[in-house]
């Protein structure tokens, strides 16, 4: 049996559980970028950095964006990126293109993709500006940092840091830039902000112990009429 103000009670009571359990994580959506030109040095190495502050919470996506890529062999290419503050690097690109020219195409790198960069020599073609999965063709690996296998594994780590793009030219003959820089794309969960409920779940709750209050105070004022 489920007394008129016990029920208010347990309702309300439930109620807030509810909301609590099913308020989201604040999620935060970051883009970090350094636009300067990036000039592929012929059978060298090239570095460009960003460094990001200031975000909270811990990754739970990461995606990398080269706007402009050009060069005249990308087979010679092999490119990666590192997190100096964690000391994780994950290289993402190699093997890729053959010989085939490419001409300033934008290309985003992430997990979520739905297809790889053609492979060199293959039977993909050239490269052409999209959304790709890494295509580390050639298992290169970094030397002198803990290797990544994807970028998600570098969920649960802070996006603020020294982030630096190497871009590594393998081979003598060919040249190439990335004219419009880099950027990195960030989604991050700060835990320590969820389970707040809404403004208008806090009214409907205050409603909700106002009745309870009333309730109460019906109760005292029956207890006085008994007694009496």
């Amino acid at each position: 049996m489920c007394y008129p103000r016990i029920c208010i009670i347990k309702t309300v009571i439930t109620a807030f559980a509810l909301t609590l359990a099913a308020s989201p994580l604040a999620a935060l959506t970051v883009t970090a970028s350094n636009p300067a030109l990036i000039s592929i040095v012929d059978s060298g190495e090239t570095i460009s950095d960003i460094t990001v502050a200031g975000v909270a919470g811990s990754v739970t996506s990461l995606a990398l964006t080269l706007a402009g890529l050009s060069h005249t062999y990308p087979d010679d290419l092999v490119l990666g990126v590192v997190n100096s503050s964690t000391g994780l690097g994950f290289v993402f690109l190699s093997g890729v293109g053959g010989s085939t020219d490419v001409n300033a195409a934008t290309l985003t790198f992430s997990d979520a993709a739905a297809t790889q960069l053609p492979q060199s020599f293959g039977s993909g073609g050239g490269i052409v500006s999209g959304t790709y999965m890494p295509s580390n063709f050639g298992g290169y690996q970094f030397a002198s940092f803990n290797n990544a296998t994807s970028f998600a594994d570098f969920n649960g780590t802070s996006a603020n840091g020294l982030w630096r793009l190497y871009v590594n030219d393998i081979s003598a003959g060919d040249t190439g830039t990335v004219a419009d820089g880099w950027s990195l794309n960030f989604t991050t969960i700060d835990g320590a902000v969820g389970g707040i409920p809404e403004p208008m779940t806090w009214s409907l709750m205050i409603v909700g112990f106002g009745f309870i209050g009333a309730s109460l105070r019906r109760r005292r004022n029956s207890m006085v009429t008994v007694l009496d």
